[in-house]
């Protein structure tokens, strides 16, 4: 199985080199505990040159990856790949001599082979893999088998383990054979997670995209059934238009009602159908069209209508907008319906002779704004639910025309489309309050 490389490996790599400047502290510590508290003998010259020369190395790493990251080149990941063979090759070298030095495969530190182990087999495939272990287990038992024959010069740790340890055969090859086989195991695990890992992520991938495709398909489908209602119910509204304007004959008192509750409920059927042919379209436009505009000019446009039906019943209409906002990037239209819909809704959801207040206020790069109004209020429990498609209030009174419960989920759609973010708090039978920011240039966030 090939790992594929990709740009978060750097950051592993980079990782990888900070681990190596902790290992240089490491063993500069290590040795000045060794000898002044634990009085054990190791070659203390010669471990702190293969510090230094550790130390060299992960300089000369350092230096190679920016080289390699600042250049665009095609050839860019298998430089890199060829980088981290280097740095495994020489760790695997210092790290064998330092052994050497410090006690042979009497001391605990040859575990750190499978670090190293455990990185090729994340990055390389399963064959490199293995040549690494084949790599690590023939500069161990060089080691080990060189030391036990007395071809190089063994130190021993006093104190910390039996003396001539080294020189049992048996010993050695019963390390080396456990040695041995956990490197293999610890290879074939490694590289049995990671390829569930990437298994499981490509199952994830499809999975979202079948998801993201029928999504897709299902508000398709939408859009065209209710554009071809719409131009049904247009044709219904202005029939019954013309019966209840008296156009085509006089009516009685009864079928003039009538004529008056079926132009009703075919003007909110309209106003329904409307407001869900423009949330689908919404959905299927993942390119919003942003442009620079006078925001002022577009509150001012949105505020002159709610002004007067807020008037109508006696309702106070407090404003409220700083004056250092002026022009904004984003999608007028998007945002006027935004604003639209929360005023009028304020309007709507309060009796007469109360009050709604609108304030934005200037937040260096967002402008925060606040709706509040003396309404009905909102239910705690269904808070959470206001900005779900086809909400309603269960305390809406029966006198109020029914909506279609999409304005909410309209302005949840327009804010997140513009990067920005929107609560609602309320109280039952008093206020309600919508807040939202929205970014001057939504274009500039990632």
């Amino acid at each position: 199985m090939e790992i594929k490389l990709i740009p978060a490996h750097i950051h592993f790599i980079k990782w990888f080199i900070r681990i190596r400047w902790f290992a240089v502290i490491i063993l500069v510590a290590s040795n000045l505990i060794i000898k002044h508290f634990f009085h054990l003998s190791i070659q203390e010259t010669q471990v702190y040159i293969l510090t230094i020369i550790l130390f060299i190395l992960n300089v000369l790493h350092t230096v190679i990856l920016r080289r390699i990251t600042q250049k665009e080149s095609s050839k860019v990941i298998v430089k890199i790949k060829q980088e981290i063979h280097f740095q495994i090759i020489t760790d695997l070298i210092v790290l064998t001599l330092i052994l050497h030095f410090s006690g042979g495969i009497e001391n605990p530190v040859v575990l750190f082979y499978f670090f190293h182990m455990i990185i090729a087999s994340s990055i390389f495939s399963t064959l490199e893999s293995y040549l690494y272990v084949a790599y690590a287990l023939i500069l161990v038992s060089l080691l080990a088998l060189l030391e036990c024959f007395s071809i190089i010069p063994h130190y021993h740790l006093d104190g910390f383990v039996p003396e001539g340890l080294y020189k049992n055969v048996l010993y050695v090859l019963g390390t080396g054979f456990v040695f041995t086989c956990t490197s293999i195991i610890l290879v074939s695990l490694s590289h049995m997670i990671i390829y569930r890992s990437i298994k499981s992520e490509e199952t994830y991938v499809k999975s979202n995209q079948e998801l993201e495709n029928k999504d897709k398909l299902k508000n398709e489908y939408v859009l065209r059934v209710t554009h071809d209602i719409k131009g049904h119910v247009a044709a219904i509204l202005s029939c019954i238009d013309v019966i209840r304007t008296k156009i085509a004959g006089p009516l009685n008192e009864v079928q003039e009602e009538f004529a008056n509750r079926a132009y009703e409920r075919t003007e909110l059927l309209t106003s329904f159908v409307k407001n869900l042919l423009n949330l689908t379209r919404k959905r299927l436009k993942h390119d919003s069209e942003f442009e620079e505009f006078s925001f002022k000019d577009l509150l001012n446009k949105v505020i002159t209508p709610v002004r007067i039906l807020a008037g109508d019943k006696s309702i106070d209409f407090n404003i409220y907008i700083d004056n250092t906002i002026h022009n904004v990037t984003g999608n007028p239209l998007a945002l006027e319906e935004l604003y639209s819909n929360l005023l009028l809704n304020a309007v709507k959801y309060t009796p007469p002779d109360g009050h709604i207040a609108l304030t934005v206020r200037d937040q260096h790069d967002t402008i925060f704004t606040e709706i509040s109004d003396s309404g009905i209020g909102i239910p705690k429990e269904e808070l959470s639910k206001v900005f779900d498609e086809f909400y309603r209030g269960t305390n809406v009174p029966k006198d109020i025309k029914a909506g279609s419960g999409l304005g909410l989920s309209i302005v949840k759609q327009i804010i997140d489309n513009h990067k920005g973010s929107i609560w609602v708090s309320s109280e039952l039978g008093v206020w309600t309050k919508f807040s939202f920011t929205l970014p001057k240039n939504p274009a500039v966030i990632v």
